[in-house]
């Protein structure tokens, strides 16, 4: 929408905008006549949240929005019913038992109420001494404390309105927080700033106490219980044994490679008492040896037979050292085992050699000791054996007591934590109770003041005044958004793809009558005079159109059609035109009833023999106007098609139009009824009347489109009832 449309729709309601404004500072000046003087007192507490040279149990990052929210709990308490509860009882008491130097005195009418007239001061001074002492609030269940509490509403000591007054809220950037109030009573505010501190510091101190109390006792249990899980636990690992399994473990390993070193000795040993025994046996059957060749080559066999098995006892001492997982130490042990087997197998073919120079009773005695000795070794293999599967079987017992013993250690550094956790916080607790943390304090008690708050009338009324200006205008722009109609030329391009024939202003023909707009020369009216220049257009464009034949349309009813086509009949016949108004709108003859035409158009029918122009001459109506020329019709429920017989006037039309020089017939509306479309083909040129009041809807549109469908035989429209300040727009 054009902003020139929005200022001048402004401009012409300007009268109701400044009136608007007016009655609103008159009400804004009306209500602060009689407003009361107020005085203001202001009182400030400490909170002790931001400073930082206290002594802490504990370092404590500084956190701003932690520190917001604790100003705001505080906020909030000092508005609590709880606080003002007992300020407001305290004020009450007061007044009842000082009634001289009470801060309020009532009025007539305030003393007419049931509560003050059925008031036992003795009684209600004792209730609220109790409350008050008791730190409880009154009860509305309760009839006497019900008779109180409507009590403080007539003092206008109650919650809301101590809540609506006062004013809490932090200084900005500071550790301080201000409590305002303000009363028509000096004393009363300074009062109430100083008792609402002094019932918030009384509040916060048995809250803290009963809270500090309640905890330390809730810790004391957490702690006891704690305690006595923690020592449950190392009793339990106590009760496991605390050796550590990693030692044990290695030592037992140690143990056991001893014992395999030994039995492999001891196999060795068997092996070579068996062998030697068995060479023995054979030596004794043959004799025939000598002794020197024999004790010579036994003697070089054993020398390195023994070398052999001391490299194959360290190899293996080296395998099992390096835990038993070295493939090449053990592949050198096996290699050393193979070479002491061959050698001992070939020292015991050359045993027999070695008996040669022994005689029979020594080798039988050899033969008794080695069988001896195969015994013995032969034990000494089983024990060897036995031994090293029990330090193998406690190996793995020795593995799970580790684990179990690591999951209770691991149940006794958690019990540890907890128990020091919950220690710290009964610490912190009990230190808390002897040396609080919070630092509360009134540093700043309300004085009375000497003079009374600025009333602000005028900015007052100027916000009032200023207030309705922006609604009145808002309003106006507001419903002018709403409002969907035509109201402008441009407006009419924009939303209407049709030719703008011409305007034609809003005109009250009560107070000027059409003769009168073309004829007085008294009448200047502004209004008046646009609308004289615009038919004036008008005229000229259908006198420069060359047709003759005029049917004019809408596509809505009521638009102004037959007011258009009497305001330019008129026009016309002032130009020494002869002008003749054919009313073919059936369902509302509004041209035959103003001019009192002859209803003949329906009835009229003549073969093109018989056709007479003479004839017509005498169906026609002179009408008032110089020049004007109507014929008439019955009207009714029908469609021209319906009505107008064979050989009916219309067909006519271009043989009448050398007798007029002009022919103006009015059609029904297009989005109702047929009527135009019918009359269209006896026409030249159709003009469409569009009233700028209209808003554009689909019928609408789709009668546009039509109108757009006939090309040169469309004239244009005409935007009628347009606004005066519109016309430019």
């Amino acid at each position: 929408m054009d902003l020139i449309y929005l200022f001048k729709s402004l401009m012409r309601r300007k009268w109701f905008i400044i009136i608007s404004t007016l009655m609103a500072v008159l009400a804004a000046f009306l209500l602060t006549l009689e407003q009361e003087k107020l005085y203001k007192s202001v009182a400030q507490i400490a909170t002790g949240f931001t400073i930082s040279d206290q002594v802490k149990l504990k370092d404590e990052s500084f956190n701003i929005y932690e520190i917001d929210v604790k100003f705001n709990n505080v906020i909030e308490a000092l508005k609590s019913p709880r606080v003002l509860g007992m300020t407001s009882y305290n004020l009450m008491l007061h007044d009842l038992e000082n009634p001289d130097k009470a801060f309020r005195t009532l009025s007539v009418e305030e003393k007419k109420y049931d509560a003050y007239r059925q008031l036992d001061r003795a009684k209600a001074i004792a209730i609220l001494t109790k409350k008050y002492n008791d730190e409880q609030l009154l009860s509305s269940y309760v009839p006497e404390e019900r008779k109180i509490l409507e009590l403080l509403k007539i003092y206008r000591y109650d919650l809301e309105t101590l809540r609506y007054v006062l004013y809490a809220g932090r200084v900005q950037r500071t550790d301080f927080i201000d409590i305002q109030y303000r009363s028509v009573n000096p004393e009363l505010s300074a009062y109430i700033v100083n008792q609402v501190c002094t019932e918030y510091l009384r509040n916060y101190e048995s809250s803290r106490n009963q809270l500090t109390v309640q905890n330390i006792e809730t810790l004391k249990k957490l702690v006891d219980q704690k305690r006595d899980e923690l020592d449950a636990k190392i009793a339990n690992i106590k009760a496991m044994g605390t050796l550590d399994v990693s030692v044990e473990s290695s030592s037992k390993l140690e143990q056991i490679s001893n014992f395999e070193n030994r039995l492999a000795d001891e196999k060795s040993i068997n092996n070579s008492a068996q062998l030697t025994l068995q060479q023995i046996i054979i030596r004794l059957a043959d004799m025939s040896k000598t002794n020197s060749q024999t004790s010579s080559t036994t003697s070089a066999m054993n020398t390195e037979l023994t070398s052999l098995r001391t490299q194959m006892n360290e190899a293996y001492s080296d395998y099992v050292n390096k835990g038993g997982n070295d493939a090449a130490l053990y592949a050198k042990y096996q290699t050393l085992k193979n070479d002491y087997k061959t050698k001992l197998t070939a020292m015991a073919s050359a045993a027999p050699s070695t008996t040669t120079g022994n005689t029979l009773a020594d080798l039988q005695q050899k033969k008794s000791d080695l069988e001896l000795q195969i015994k013995s070794s032969a034990q000494n293999i089983d024990a060897y054996e036995q031994k090293i599967r029990q330090l193998n079987s406690s190996m793995g017992a020795a593995a799970s007591r580790g684990a179990n013993n690591l999951a209770l250690q691991k149940e006794v550094e958690l019990a540890q934590q907890e128990y020091e956790s919950i220690k710290s916080r009964y610490d912190a607790a009990v230190n808390n109770k002897i040396a609080p943390m919070d630092n509360f304090h009134q540093i700043l008690f309300g004085q009375p003041a000497v003079e009374p708050e600025p009333s602000k009338r005028l900015i007052i009324i100027a916000l009032a005044g200023m207030s309705m200006l922006v609604f009145c205008c808002i309003a106006i722009i507001f419903l002018e958004y709403v409002d969907l109609s035509i109201k402008t030329p441009t407006q009419f391009l924009k939303v209407l793809e049709l030719k703008l024939l011409g305007v034609v202003n809003r005109i009250n023909f009560k107070h000027a009558p059409l003769e009168k707009i073309f004829t007085d020369p008294n009448l200047k009216k502004h209004n008046t005079a646009v609308f004289r220049e615009l038919l004036r257009k008008l005229r000229f464009e259908m006198e420069d159109s060359g047709k003759k034949i005029f049917l004019f349309t809408s596509t809505k009813p009521r638009e102004g059609k037959s007011t258009i086509i009497k305001a330019l009949a008129y026009s016309l016949s002032l130009s020494k035109k002869s002008v003749l108004i054919i009313d073919t709108q059936f369902p509302n003859n509004s041209l035959t009833r103003d001019f009192g035409a002859q209803p003949v158009l329906e009835s009229f029918s003549s073969s093109v023999d018989d056709f007479n122009v003479d004839a017509v001459k005498q169906l026609v109506t002179e009408s008032p106007l110089p020049g004007v020329f109507v014929i008439g019709c019955e009207g009714g429920e029908y469609t021209p098609s319906e009505i107008l017989k064979p050989g009916n006037l219309l067909e006519y039309l271009k043989t009448i139009a050398h007798q007029y020089d002009y022919i103006l017939m009015e059609g029904a509306a297009l989005n109702d009824r047929s009527d135009s479309k019918e009359l269209m083909k006896y026409a030249e040129i159709v003009i469409a009347v569009i009233s700028a009041r209209s808003s554009v809807k689909q019928t609408d549109k789709e009668a546009i489109i039509f109108l757009q469908s006939l090309q040169e035989k469309l004239g244009g429209a005409i935007l009628n009832f347009v606004e005066p300040e519109n016309i430019d727009i």
